[in-house]
Parts: C-alpha cells; sequence; structure tokens
C-alpha cells in the first residue's frame, strides 16, 4: 500500500510523475437528433376531439376526468357500432342530473366531431392516464388498440393467431 513517503518510488498512474501521451480524443461526441413525430400524437387527437366536454368540465380535475371518461366510452362506442352506442346512451342518462335530451344531444354532436375530425380512425382506448402537476404541467397518456388494421381480412387475422399458437 502506498504512502505519501512510498509514492515517489511506485510505478504506474499514481506515484510516476513522467507525462503520458493521451492518444483519446476529448471532444463530446454528438447525440443523434430525436426524430420529430410527423403529426400529432393520438393523445393529442383525443384531447382535441374530447374539447368540448373538457371546456363544460372547467378547470376541476376530477370533473376533467369524468369529461375523458364521457368523451373516450363515445369514441369507443363509435368505432364499435351501434349497439355499443346504445349502451353508452343508457349509462350516461344514468349519471346524476342528466336528462335523456341532453344524453342524446351530446352523443350525437360528439359522434358528429369524430366523424369529421378523424373518420378513419379506428383505435379502440384501453386505458387513459391524466395527471396534474403545478411543476410540469399536465400529463395525457393513451393505451389503444387498433381493431380494424388495414389490409388485414377476418380470415387473415384467424391465420396469424393460428401461427402464433
Amino acid at each position: 500500500m502506498s504512502n505519501s513517503r512510498t509514492r515517489r518510488h511506485t510505478k504506474g498512474a499514481f506515484g510516476n510523475n513522467k507525462p503520458r501521451s493521451i492518444e483519446r480524443e476529448f471532444a463530446p461526441k454528438q447525440a443523434p437528433a430525436a426524430e420529430a413525430p410527423t403529426g400529432p400524437t393520438f393523445a393529442d387527437k383525443l384531447a382535441t376531439y374530447a374539447q368540448p366536454i373538457l371546456e363544460q368540465a372547467g378547470s376541476n380535475r376530477t370533473a376533467a376526468k369524468g369529461a375523458m371518461n364521457v368523451a373516450i366510452l363515445i369514441w369507443n362506442a363509435s368505432i364499435e357500432g351501434a349497439e355499443k352506442i346504445a349502451e353508452a346512451k343508457q349509462k350516461l342518462a344514468g349519471l346524476p342530473g342528466s336528462s335523456p335530451e341532453q344524453v342524446e344531444e351530446l352523443v350525437t354532436t360528439m359522434l358528429e366531431r369524430k366523424k369529421e375530425l378523424y373518420p378513419e380512425e379506428n383505435l379502440l382506448i384501453t386505458n387513459f392516464t391524466l395527471k396534474f402537476n403545478h411543476r410540469t404541467g399536465t400529463t395525457f397518456r393513451v393505451s389503444a388498440v387498433n381493431i380494424k388494421p388495414e389490409g388485414l381480412t377476418k380470415s387473415a387475422a384467424q391465420d396469424v393467431i393460428k401461427a402464433v399458437l
């Protein structure tokens, strides 16, 4: 073990006073630039779609989460068909303070908005996270599944599933 008296006798990095050649370049490497998204994310699209309902909720955080639940319920129903739209209307009619006229108007408006803004979007929303933070702002994340993939028929999907199993 080296100490202050024996350090000058050691060979190597700690006791040798001779300069060494440095063959390493100390210029920092440029990190590759992240590719910018080509368009809005699905979460952005969903927030745009839900804007009328979110405006009614105001700045109340609990009401904003409830408004997103309502918007997602109608979004998913619009993709799944008329039967699910009827179920969504029943669920919304069961909410406190809602009337059948209000529910019908809301669902009709949101279905038209979906057809107008994103007619080709077939993502079924499975989960979402809406977080409010005073430092970082609002975070909105969405998990979705494409239930109508382009170019994939029902028989082809069954073949793919059988091949995996």
